[in-house]
């Protein structure tokens, strides 16, 4: 298995600033310890997210790290303008020396998306039609296109990605009706659902490759988002988790909660999270389990939200270096790279 990193950049109590400089230090760590990618994600006007431009706060992460794989997951397509985001990808890729990794999708917060002025029955047409213009842009190097949403004059694209065709593509998904397309296009998927739900997603997507002699070597990240705290004993990281999860909680219903909207599904306490199989929390032994349990059900990738809530710098940093030393060779690939 592979293993990265996912952040939301959370509300955490620092300032805005200080709070990039303590994650821009940890994305240091990150790469020294030999995670395979930064993931970052995006969200607007609530405090679930701090990154709401994801290639902005990926620029400077690129110039901090030497080795690992930046991310986003995801760019919110209804939310940009597929050529400045096809511009963008061409930079970003250039400036980390070909290493950007492209995560896709409509978004899973309407309420972020009203904030823009969109209806929230517009949000799956546009994802379709921005979808095909970016495709169409990063295997053509141009984009002409006349549709509901966009109406593109021939544009060719001057900046180009480092990493041809394209920078590889990744997909977050709950469901199969992408599987098709994914394989097609050797997308990587991650879930965000228990390993039992993805058990089955992960096999359909396995015979969709299958299909397309893209097994063994050829096959695509088939992977996990987990939160996920370690510590030197189990007690002691679950006294971490539920602290920072709480705060975490908070910010996830914000928006919702101003809005006067009904909030979004999530576990009440840290506990609750590891019972329905999105999260962990114990010492270096009992992630070695955990892992196993998700490779058992399919994954070869684990992207870990190591940092939320109020974790503090140095309780993130403990938790990704007890995991790099004593849960990653256990599931070293035999053509690991760091």
């Amino acid at each position: 298995m592979h293993f990265g990193v996912f952040d939301h950049i959370d509300s955490n109590g620092m300032a805005v600033g200080e709070q990039y400089e303590q994650r821009l230090a940890l994305a240091e760590r990150y790469d020294a310890l030999g995670f395979y990618c930064y993931h970052l994600t995006e969200h607007h006007a609530t405090e679930l997210g701090r990154g709401s431009s994801p290639s902005v706060f990926l620029s400077a992460v690129a110039q901090r790290t030497r080795r690992m794989r930046i991310g986003t997951l995801i760019y919110i397509l209804p939310l940009h303008h597929p050529v400045r985001l096809l511009e963008e990808i061409g930079m970003l890729d250039q400036l980390s020396g070909g290493r950007f990794q492209l995560g896709v999708g409509r978004g899973g917060q309407p309420a972020e998306h009203s904030r823009f002025g969109l209806a929230e029955e517009d949000l799956g047409p546009m994802f379709e039609e921005a979808l095909e213009i970016v495709m169409q842009g990063l295997d053509e190097g141009r984009v002409a296109h006349e549709g509901r949403y966009w109406s593109l004059p021939e544009t060719p694209l001057l900046i180009r990605p480092v990493q041809q065709p394209h920078p590889p593509l990744w997909y977050g998904t709950g469901s199969t009706h992408r599987n098709a397309w994914a394989a097609q296009h050797d997308v990587n998927l991650l879930c965000l659902t228990p390993n039992e739900r993805s058990a089955a997603i992960f096999a359909d997507y396995r015979d969709h490759l299958a299909r397309l002699g893209k097994t063994g070597a050829k096959e695509p990240f088939i992977g996990l988002a987990r939160q996920m705290v370690v510590a030197d004993t189990d007690a002691e990281a679950e006294r971490i988790a539920e602290r920072g999860w709480a705060k975490f909680v908070q910010s996830f219903n914000w928006l919702v909660n101003r809005l006067g909207r009904p909030a979004a599904p999530i576990a009440p306490t840290y506990a609750d999270a590891v019972k329905r199989g999105m999260a962990f929390a114990g010492s270096p032994a009992s992630a070695r389990d955990f892992v196993a349990e998700a490779h058992a059900a399919g994954a070869n990738y684990m992207a870990l939200e190591l940092a939320f809530g109020d974790l503090s710098e140095a309780e993130v940093a403990r938790s990704a270096e007890l995991f790099a030393a004593e849960v990653m060779p256990a599931f070293a690939p035999a053509d690991a790279e760091g």
